[in-house]
């Protein structure tokens, strides 16, 4: 039992019977929905305090009454310029039939007048042949730029022009985007076996795999990066590069021809199936 005169003994707690009294008077509103339409929309907007701009995913929900007025004004806000009429860097100017109105365009004709070979336009995609040396500085001129920003490297790959042209007889191809303008670019740099390429690795670190498969599958040299080696194929691989245009369909060595005492050229032999014909 229980000493009362001892201070640490607990002592059960007597409910307070104006408990339900007094937290209905804390809160006497009598009317709740009119009350938050009035805290969600002020009287007088002048004085409701610091306005914030709808966001693009508040603004892509639509309405039952206009189901396309906040794409719409989405749309407008994102494509500040519209077209390359009002703003000669704004989206409309990447697909403009002129297309030294595009915007990589004239970044590259003010900061490297020399360095733009060709430009052609097909299906409102861009392709502007640069010279093989000023590939890497052409890419960083379009990524800082403030308008253009060419930010994403989408892919590094080649092309092998043997037959089609007499030199040079590669294409190195950077495929570039640009997350704000929503935009894509195809630049081209052409080389010749035994020339090299700046590497574009100290610009973006995801060109690292992309020119090892390239300079793995075409032998194209990428100056500049940081562990160049193959990257499909084994190390000590020493037949060539497969996606060139005179690799043979079998490669270049001669294999064996099993339950005979012979080889057979991989040159001059064809597939059939099941072995040399």
């Amino acid at each position: 039992m229980s000493d009362p005169t001892d201070p640490n003994t607990q002592r059960p707690q007597t409910p307070d019977a104006n408990a339900k009294v007094t937290a209905e008077g804390s809160a006497p509103v009598a009317d709740p929905v009119g009350m938050v339409k009035a805290v969600a929309e002020p009287a007088d907007p002048r004085v409701s305090g610091a306005q914030t701009e709808p966001s693009a995913t508040q603004e892509a929900v639509s309405s039952g009454v206009a189901p396309l007025a906040n794409i719409e004004a989405m749309e407008d806000r994102l494509d500040a310029a519209g077209t390359a009429d009002s703003d000669p860097w704004g989206r409309g100017a990447w697909v403009d039939p002129d297309v030294e109105k595009h915007p990589a365009v004239r970044a590259l004709r003010e900061s490297f007048p020399e360095t733009i070979l060709d430009i052609v336009r097909f299906r409102d995609e861009t392709t502007i042949h640069v010279r093989r040396e000023d590939l890497r500085a052409v890419c960083a001129a379009l990524r800082d730029h403030p308008r253009v920003q060419l930010n994403f490297l989408t892919d590094v790959t080649a092309l092998d022009m043997l037959r089609l042209r007499e030199r040079p007889r590669f294409d190195v191809v950077a495929l570039l985007y640009s997350l704000p303008n929503r935009a894509r670019l195809r630049l081209k740099a052409g080389c010749d076996d035994g020339e090299s390429v700046p590497s574009l690795v100290p610009l973006w670190n995801g060109a690292n795999w992309l020119e090892r498969e390239t300079y793995d599958m075409f032998g194209i040299i990428f100056e500049g990066h940081p562990n160049l080696k193959r990257m499909l194929l084994p190390d000590d691989w020493d037949e060539g590069h497969p996606l060139r245009k005179d690799y043979p369909l079998r490669g270049w060595r001669e294999y064996p021809v099993y339950n005979q005492e012979r080889t057979i050229s991989r040159v001059r032999t064809r597939w059939s199936g099941r072995g040399a014909s």
